[in-house]
């Protein structure tokens, strides 16, 4: 019995059966030994010639790999993958071609950054939705019809946080407004995340939209719950200063259910995406210098960044599915700092028409 078993451990290994074949084939000849194996003869002939030339070594697996390859990258080539990818850790393959125009294919940059062990270990997460389905419904809808909102902290990304301590003045809060459809987004600043800035917020980008012709009636802004939106909800129950602004131009609120948080999941991966590619990235000398590059990012993001998943830029998507001609200049649009505006309020809840933080 044990020779039975290892007979058949010999037989499953290749490089035993090949010693076989051989040597069936040098004492029956090769056609006898490509009948007992079921294979060819010019596969007996193969490995017959192999083990001629190098003995019981010629009966390995050899390399396919080819002896020369002119297109393989030079070692500046791959640390110029590495150095890239090191600074922009979140960055993937398509993204660091497209940025960076780079010549080689996805899959080339994508092998140099597994070889390295640079690659991002994320936690697996149950998919309870059809993405498929969100992304047509998605593409059903029109420019401005769904506008999501939500109030990023900065006080927890290292690099800013420590220009900030140098004596910089940089704000504290981003309040952003994405448009789902395009994928173009606004944003302003805040020292303080208060009701009253994300009214001001509201009524900067609703004066804009106006401006440019966006018919506000049909247009819905959608907030989590967080008080700087709906107010306090141990207080007696009225309009926020925030809802009673968007009531006044006449544009619809939305609130997500609570602990839905991938409700609003366009605004937050804008969040996520500024903070790789612009937060993490930029030296600020003073605050014009800061305002400037974060009006500059958001100009390159409206209009030359391409959207992965849409495969377009906004402003592209914005001719094709407006069904009428909107002036791209709707994605132009300064981020202020608004907490030097709240002296236009009446009591925290009367949002003025004329204001312009």
């Amino acid at each position: 019995m044990i020779e039975y078993y290892t007979l058949v451990r010999q037989m499953s290994n290749p490089f035993a059966l090949r010693l076989r074949m051989v040597m069936v084939a040098r004492e029956c000849g090769v056609s006898e030994a490509a009948r007992q194996f079921k294979t060819t003869r010019k596969t007996v002939r193969k490995w017959l010639v192999r083990f001629k030339e190098d003995c019981s070594c010629g009966l390995q697996n050899r390399s396919r790999r080819p002896k020369h390859s002119p297109n393989k990258l030079k070692e500046k080539q791959e640390a110029r993958i590495i150095e890239l990818r090191r600074k922009h850790p979140s960055w993937g393959p398509d993204r660091l071609r497209m940025q960076y125009g780079l010549v080689w294919a996805t899959s080339t940059i994508a092998r140099v950054i597994k070889a390295t062990g640079l690659t991002r270990h994320r936690k697996k997460k149950k998919r309870y939705k059809d993405y498929a389905e969100v992304r047509r419904w998605k593409q059903q809808l029109k420019p401005f019809e769904l506008v999501q909102i939500d109030t990023k902290t900065l006080m927890d990304i290292p690099c800013y946080v420590r220009q900030r301590r140098q004596g910089i003045a940089l704000p504290r809060y981003q309040i952003t407004a994405r448009d789902v459809r395009s994928g173009a987004m606004w944003f302003a600043y805040a020292e303080e995340n208060t009701s009253t800035n994300a009214a001001l917020f509201a009524v900067y980008l609703a004066e804009h939209l106006k401006h440019y012709g966006v018919e506000l009636n049909y247009v819905n802004f959608q907030s989590d719950n967080g008080s700087e939106f709906i107010g306090s909800m141990t207080k007696i129950k009225r309009p926020s200063a925030f809802e009673q602004a968007l009531a006044d131009y006449g544009i619809h609120h939305r609130r997500i259910p609570p602990s839905s948080p991938t409700y609003n999941s366009d605004v937050e991966a804008a969040h996520r995406l500024i903070e790789d590619e612009f937060y993490e990235c930029e030296e600020y000398h003073d605050a014009a210098q800061f305002y400037a590059k974060a009006y500059a990012y958001q100009l390159f993001f409206n209009y030359e960044r391409i959207n992965m998943l849409r495969k377009s830029k906004p402003v592209d998507i914005l001719n094709t599915a407006a069904g009428k001609f909107i002036n791209p200049e709707v994605f132009n649009l300064p981020p202020p700092l608004l907490d030097p505006a709240v002296h236009c309020f009446k009591g925290g809840y009367h949002v003025p028409k004329d204001v312009n933080p």
